[in-house]
């Protein structure tokens, strides 16, 4: 069996994902692929972890685990899915590395299913947007000095903790996804994360498009899909880009950013030093970048 894991990153639509497999789980099941409840399945996961620190997890204890997760159905993918699973949001800034705690975390993730293949799902997200973005899911309340630590922005990079990840984890299949891109990629992440193919019927392709449109627009994007049906999936992804650059709501589209120290400079700089960085990212070996 194979198990495939979306460890985050925070504020990436981890949980609308989780929520459009699960919208998908039925008919996903018919392919052999088992999505349970992240309610029921992350206590799970992570007493297992705990359990899972020093030593690899039995076959027994797999096989007791996976049951429960599977409720002893027959599949051969399970998926699974915590934005938490390597720390809470107060967290990803420790000793003033992004996910830092990744370094130990994920080898005892692994360890839980040690005699199966594993794959993790990363989502990606230009610092400009995913530093607020994450500082707004820290409830901790020590306010933004705190929660940044001595980090220096321009420093970070999202390729270094892929790096961690290969070498903590090196048998393990990465596949990361831009946050950026998830409006118009929705279908085919669902899709890669599940292993199924295009002719695999889905449902909520454009729930995630349909979150930042005005609603003629989505309504004009919906009537056009059924007289004009894409024959290939960029054929797809190139309509609703379209589709979102005319009718986006500004609303949704538009960030306010307001942290201490924070200018345009910095928003520019990070800016481009994140598109540096996934250029980087799409490169690498061993890494399926979904776009």
């Amino acid at each position: 069996m194979i198990i495939s894991i979306h460890i985050g990153a925070h504020a990436t639509n981890g949980p609308a994902l989780m929520r459009g497999l699960l919208k998908n789980a039925d008919g996903l099941s018919k392919h052999g692929v088992c999505v349970p409840d992240p309610a029921v399945a992350q206590p799970l996961i992570l007493d297992a972890m705990k359990a899972g620190k020093a030593t690899p997890a039995t076959k027994q204890a797999q096989g007791a685990l996976i049951d429960l997760l599977t409720q002893g159905k027959p599949c051969q993918r399970l998926v699974l899915s915590d934005e938490n699973i390597i720390c809470h949001a107060q967290g990803i800034f420790t000793d003033s590395t992004l996910y830092a705690k990744a370094r130990f975390r994920l080898a005892w993730l692994r360890n839980v299913f040690a005699d199966h293949p594993v794959e993790f799902v990363l989502g990606l997200r230009n610092p400009a947007s995913f530093v607020p973005a994450a500082f707004a899911q820290d409830h901790s309340n020590r306010g933004y000095a705190a929660f940044i630590g001595d980090l220096d922005l321009d420093h970070l990079r999202w390729s270094r903790l892929i790096a961690t990840i290969r070498a903590i984890c090196p048998d393990v299949a990465l596949k990361v996804y831009a946050f950026e891109d998830t409006p118009v990629i929705w279908g085919r992440l669902i899709r890669r994360i599940a292993d199924v193919n295009g002719s695999v019927p889905l449902a909520g392709a454009l729930d995630m498009i349909a979150t930042l449109m005005k609603p003629e627009g989505i309504t004009r994007l919906r009537s056009y899909l059924e007289t004009h049906k894409p024959k290939t999936e960029i054929q797809f992804q190139r309509i609703l880009g379209a589709f979102l650059e005319k009718y986006a709501d500004p609303a949704q589209m538009e960030e306010e950013i307001d942290l201490p120290d924070w200018d345009d400079a910095l928003i520019e700089r990070l800016t481009t030093t994140y598109d540096d960085d996934l250029y980087l990212i799409e490169g690498l070996k061993g890494v399926e970048f979904i776009a």
